[in-house]
């Protein structure tokens, strides 16, 4: 009743009926980043989209939430940061209340005829084509009945990372003009410049011009059918760019995507600003379904902490934007960051970690496997490098002075006061939005098990988490500071389990720094949390300590009733770089399908944290014959 007083009210307040509300029409790309002619990149052939952007309002400060697509698009479907419903780990599908009703709901109840084509992806469970009227790559507002406005997706793949997957070149054209000749190229100077990056590039131009091609064909139908006086239309890529560091990562190179708004004559009242303007306002996908349903005059939910790009109940946008990452794909892993885009603070979870961890998916791409083996033949820069070895604790970078973000200004006395507010902003965006991103995920598919409760409900508990004493407890432990051993130590007695994981995840990160708390370490391989168990045993890894670590780490691949929990377990002997320990170990008896079974596929071909898997020599292309005139 309270959600039809509040739809009612909206509907009465813009005092409009069906035929009067604005279509809206979302086209979305995928993995590329400001690849784009109207962002200044000479490179990039994009009439299409450069059109729009002169037609209507270009956004130069949005940035994606997460760095990849299933993460990023849950955020936008409950409009709600992934972190804050559970939904932050790669296609965990775990569940979520259904009082966080998506956004293509309330359009629907707000009158509009809803069609999406057909990307989902929406990382929680349940079934995603059943939020819309129509979900399928057939799929068109053309479809509606008489008199309904539209809401409409078209997403593009053609951009996707694995485009340029080395198994895909022999079928691409072996020319295209609108590929940029090498010496054009602008790689980043924290990338190898191999003849495989050069190739990966080139295919990134050819895959954006081909997908500007597709936006293209799209725009050009809603003229023919003469909606296009009559629609909004939005465009956004899905998150950042494919090359080393870029998709999965934090960095502008994974996070700032190309973002415009169109708004048509008859509805220039909603327009954000002047037509062929550029906005300097901070933008993150999450502002963008809240902004949807503004427009549409339905329900917007109090819970939806974005702020409305546009329209007559438009918003100050927030002082920073909130980015976030976990587990993506196999490798486990956790950061944190905030951008007023000009600075960006990164925090790093597990320093530990290097910031390339070999991926299954990845090693298709051949510029970046040629770059993984220059660093292990010493033919890297240092800054080339950082990319191979373990991440600072914390990052701070002018992204106007430093556009690649390889000047790391922690440490630098002038920056003190940025720092200390950037650190501030990110406690205050982690706390505000509940981040369910201290719990370890085996224990948060434990949770998910129990179905009297979900992840978000969990969460919402100050007793069952503490999320203030939690953070504190974190942020210590990524400091990777020996100073802080005794406190470390302390926490691995407490009666919350995830702040005992905070602990061991503390001392782990010291590596053999660890060594006077070795007896605390032991202890805790009998905890009642796995993922304590499983870090402790890592732990004792760091020490010397390897088979035991290993005999604990293959235990509890096989006791795991989760993938979560066999996954982390056979990512300890990833880190542990000890692929052999899986030798004598049926498969079947270890894996429990999705990411565990991948992580088992690498450790199989003799892949860990610090060595390639055995994958045979790169396949190249085959070369274009010559032919003669006739």
């Amino acid at each position: 009743m309270k959600r039809l007083v509040a739809l009612m009210a909206a509907l009465s307040a813009v005092a409009t009926t069906a035929a009067e509300k604005p279509n809206i029409l979302w086209i979305t790309s995928e993995d590329n980043t400001v690849y784009l002619g109207c962002y200044g990149d000479k490179n990039a052939r994009t009439p299409n989209l450069d059109s729009l952007a002169a037609s209507g309002v270009r956004f130069a400060n949005c940035f994606a939430n997460a760095p990849v697509c299933a993460v990023a698009r849950s955020s936008w479907l409950r409009g709600m940061p992934a972190v804050s419903t559970g939904t932050h780990h790669m296609r965990s599908r775990y569940r979520v209340p259904e009082e966080l009703v998506p956004y293509p709901t309330l359009l629907k109840e707000a009158g509009y005829y809803i069609t999406n084509n057909s990307k989902t992806d929406y990382n929680s469970a349940g079934d995603d084509k059943s939020y819309w009227d129509e979900c399928s790559r057939t799929a068109h507002y053309k479809n509606r009945p008489e008199g309904k406005p539209f809401f409409a997706i078209f997403n593009t793949t053609i951009s996707h990372e694995s485009g340029i997957f080395q198994k895909r070149y022999e079928k691409d054209p072996a020319s295209n003009p609108t590929t940029p000749a090498p010496e054009k190229l602008k790689i980043p100077p924290y990338q190898v410049k191999t003849p495989e990056v050069i190739r990966d590039w080139q295919r990134v131009y050819q895959r954006v011009n081909e997908m500007d091609t597709a936006v293209g064909a799209i725009l050009q139908e809603l003229e023919a059918l003469g909606e296009a006086d009559n629609t909004i239309v939005f465009y956004c890529s899905d998150h950042g760019g494919i090359t080393l560091r870029s998709k999965r990562f934090l960095h502008d190179s994974g996070t700032r995507v190309p973002f415009m708004i169109r708004v048509p004559g008859k509805w220039k009242q909603l327009a954000p600003i002047a037509t062929g303007s550029v906005s300097q306002r901070l933008a993150q996908f999450v502002d963008m379904p809240k902004t949807f349903l503004a427009l549409a005059g339905a329900e917007v939910p109090d819970r939806m902490p974005g702020r409305i790009l546009t329209g007559p109940g438009a918003q100050a946008a927030e002082e920073t934007v909130f980015l976030y990452s976990g587990r993506f794909d196999e490798c486990p892993d956790m950061s944190r960051a905030v951008s007023d885009g000009r600075w960006k603070y990164i925090r790093n979870y597990e320093p530990d970690r290097p910031r390339f961890q070999m991926l299954n998916y990845p090693r298709n791409q051949a510029g970046q496997v040629s770059q993984w083996l220059k660093f292990k033949a010493g033919r890297t820069t240092p800054m080339q490098s950082a990319q191979f070895l373990p991440q600072p604790p914390e990052e701070l970078y002018d992204t106007e002075a430093d556009p690649h973000e390889v000047k790391n200004l922690v440490g630098d006395k002038r920056h003190a006061k940025k720092l200390a507010w950037m650190r501030e902003q990110l406690d205050e965006h982690m706390l505000a939005r509940r981040d369910l991103g201290l719990i370890p995920e085996p224990l948060m598919a434990a949770i998910n098990e129990d179905e009297s409760t979900t992840i978000y409900e969990f969460g919402q508990s100050d007793a069952r988490y503490p999320l203030k004493k939690l953070l504190k407890a974190a942020n210590l432990a990524a400091l990777k500071d020996p100073k802080n051993m005794s406190k470390l130590k302390g926490f691995l007695k407490d009666e919350n389990p995830i702040m005992r994981y905070w602990g061991i995840v503390g001392l782990r990160v010291l590596g053999e720094g660890a060594a006077p708390a070795q007896a605390a370490v032991k202890a805790a391989l009998e905890d009642d949390e796995a993922s304590v168990r499983i870090n402790a045993a890592i732990t004792l890894g760091n020490l010397g300590q390897r088979r035991k670590a290993l005999e604990v780490c293959v235990a509890e691949a096989r006791a795991a009733t989760t993938d979560a929990h066999a996954l982390w377990a056979l990512d300890g002997i990833k880190y542990l770089d000890a692929p052999e320990a899986i030798k004598d170990i049926p498969s079947d008896e270890i894996t429990k399908g999705g990411y565990s079974k991948r992580t088992l596929s690498l450790l199989a071909s003799g892949g860990s944290m610090n060595q390639a898997p055995s994958a045979g020599p790169t396949p190249q292309p085959k070369p274009k014959k010559k032919r003669g005139k006739k």
